[in-house]
């Protein structure tokens, strides 16, 4: 839920500062509404020139590249899962996370070319069993490694499997 209100809170503030810019310009006699920045280019500019402005654009690249993933999980969206993925790469190099940085490539890369390698296997993903779903609600996948942590919670906690063995 953060993620989603920190991205949201930063592109309606990048709005509402283009929206300054734009009636700002549109008053001024010396910029004419033809020549007012389209917002990429202004955001590209803004970047350059202020680095406060630029750390919260990449915060708000970053945001939305993890709702993106958690988006291709809770829709079992195979393919939005990989682009997800590609898009999160980067970040991990920056981060410095290592480990995900070296290997997630050659998980989208044998993800990729699952369709070749094992056909059926790539069949069922696209119809979304990479994830799992406890309700019928369509929007409620996790992944199986987020089910299976759910499950041993459920296990460990009061009345749990030390409650079957009492042991």
């Amino acid at each position: 839920h953060v993620h989603e209100i920190t991205a949201a809170a930063l592109h309606l503030l990048q709005h509402t500062a283009y929206d300054n810019y734009v009636k700002t310009s549109a008053e001024s006699d010396l910029v004419s509404t033809e020549s007012t920045m389209s917002f990429e280019h202004w955001c590209k500019r803004q970047s350059s020139q202020h680095k406060q402005f630029a750390y919260w654009s990449h915060v708000k690249d970053f945001e939305l590249a993890i709702l993106l993933f958690v988006r291709s999980l809770r829709q079992s969206n195979f393919d939005l899962y990989i682009d997800s993925m590609t898009k999160l790469i980067p970040w991990f190099f920056a981060l410095d996370r290592t480990n995900y940085a070296r290997w997630l490539p050659v998980h989208i890369r044998d993800m990729t070319k699952l369709s070749e390698t094992n056909k059926s296997v790539y069949d069922e993903f696209t119809h979304g069993k990479f994830t799992v779903h406890k309700t019928t609600n369509p929007f409620s996948g996790i992944s199986i490694d987020h089910a299976h942590e759910q499950l041993n919670a459920v296990l460990k906690g009061d009345g749990g499997i030390v409650g079957l063995t009492e042991n």
